[in-house]
């Protein structure tokens, strides 16, 4: 009989205009003040805005630290904890995509304790057991960071870098689908790919469980539907709800099972060169599909993933059914210009560090050092766009 653990899951509030209920959950988590920790370009769109309004209104004291832009590094994290310890937060809201609820989940575990957060990463040692709550407000549909105990941020030089724990996880998740109608298209599928990955990756992992199964077809039964649909027709308020849902889903999945190669390929490009997660996350589980499935292990997973995306529930057929999904998504098969000049050997020597291999260890056949040289081969094959082939 298979043994598995099934973390803790946050209350979630969902639907459109849910975060007018933002102020009743900070009091029920002991009242203000609020750190609110926000993707820079929220502050533009008028977003925190109106989530300072509705604090106002109700006579929550708040400050804003709009200053996630793009992947937190942890200088940033440890700033962030100083402004949380300067104005005497006693909760921490993140709003924004995954980068600002990452950045908000470990200032929240880490702020009360003085410690730079390089001190807790990869669990050089345990996160503080009594840190301050969090609320996990996305703006994205993609990560599901509102209902994992991870967080990523990246080292001073670049590198990605882990912290994992219970204490880690959001007190309370508001999915409201009007907060995701500002994304563009190409965002739009970028983001929610990503939910794809986890909830693809969570079902057939080495890991996967009884839950991350259940989890993990359901995500992509919802995500195949309603993704391509809400790329072509982003104003639709039920699509953008169907793949809010459908990515919180899948990262119950993920925080079941974790994940394995489309991860560790993206985790590592992303230390080499400034090219969206989620983007390079499709395309390293494009690439490494084909591999996996042609080994012998965890077909019958395969298989189940191939019909959960509308195909025939056969292990050889999920490499085209994901890269169906991908083309009507509107993702091509090629690496952003960015990627000019990264190396096969370079990303090859990303995807074995103690940060990204583990990842590479959760795939449900036995990956090697030459299995990684040759993948890390195979994704610096794609195109690059604007390049001439």
């Amino acid at each position: 009989m298979q043994t598995f653990n099934m973390g803790r899951v946050p209350p979630v509030t969902f639907g459109a205009g849910r975060i007018a209920k933002v102020p009743a959950l900070v009091a029920g988590l002991g009242g203000g003040p609020v750190l609110i920790i926000a993707d820079a370009i929220l502050a533009e769109l008028g977003v925190t805005q109106r989530l300072a309004d509705q604090l106002a209104a109700e006579g929550v004291p708040f400050d804003i630290a709009a200053d996630v832009a793009g992947e937190p590094k942890e200088t940033l994290v440890d700033a962030l904890c100083a402004h949380a310890r300067s104005v005497g937060a006693k909760c921490i809201i993140g709003l924004g995509g995954g980068a600002a609820m990452d950045a908000a989940k470990l200032v929240a575990a880490i702020a009360t304790c003085n410690q730079p957060a390089r001190d807790f990463a990869l669990a050089a040692r345990p996160l503080p057991a009594q840190g301050l709550p969090a609320i996990a407000i996305p703006t994205t549909a993609g990560t599901g960071s509102e209902v994992t105990r991870t967080s990523v941020v990246s080292t001073p030089e670049g590198s990605k870098s882990w912290y994992w724990g219970e204490e880690l996880m959001f007190a309370q998740a508001v999915l409201d689908p009007e907060l995701t109608l500002s994304l563009p298209p190409h965002l739009t599928a970028w983001t929610g790919i990503d939910a794809v990955a986890h909830a693809l990756e969570g079902s057939t992992a080495a890991t996967t469980s009884p839950a991350g199964l259940l989890y993990g077809l359901e995500a992509l039964r919802i995500l195949s539907d309603a993704l391509p649909r809400v790329v072509a027709d982003g104003a639709d308020i039920e699509l953008r709800g169907r793949v809010l849902w459908g990515s919180m889903v899948a990262g119950l999945a993920l925080h079941s099972c974790n994940t394995h190669m489309g991860h560790n390929i993206s985790h590592a490009l992303g230390s080499l060169a400034r090219v969206h997660h989620g983007l390079a996350t499709g395309l390293g589980l494009e690439v490494s599909l084909p591999w996996l499935v042609s080994r012998a292990e965890g077909a019958e997973n395969y298989a189940r993933a191939a019909e959960a995306l509308g195909g025939p529930a056969r292990a050889e057929a999920l490499p085209e059914v994901f890269a169906n999904l991908m083309r009507a998504c509107q993702i091509p098969a090629q690496l952003p210009a960015e990627c000019t000049g990264v190396t096969a050997a370079a990303l090859a020597a990303e995807m074995k560090t103690p940060a990204n291999h583990g990842m590479s260890q959760n795939a449900a056949c036995s990956v090697g050092d030459a299995d990684l040289d040759e993948m890390a081969s195979m994704m610096m094959r794609l195109p690059i766009a604007g390049e001439a082939t």
